[in-house]
């Protein structure tokens, strides 16, 4: 079996690019220092399992379709 582990060791991060828009960069730049804070603050953000956000989308899908 082959194992291929890649590093960044000897990669230059600056010329590394990505495909936000200017918009996009400003707004997870944000996301992140507001995350970044809130953990400093002792208070980090409650984050929910795949499970629990799709539970959560289906039974707002059931309420607007029994809705109509």
């Amino acid at each position: 079996m082959t194992t291929f582990i890649d590093t960044l060791e000897g990669t230059d991060i600056a010329t590394l690019q990505d495909d936000l828009t200017p918009e996009e960069r400003v707004r997870w730049e944000a996301i992140i220092e507001r995350d970044l804070q809130e953990r400093a603050e002792g208070k980090p953000r409650k984050y929910i399992s795949g499970d629990e956000f799709w539970g959560k989308v289906t039974e707002a899908m059931m309420r607007h379709y029994e809705k109509a």
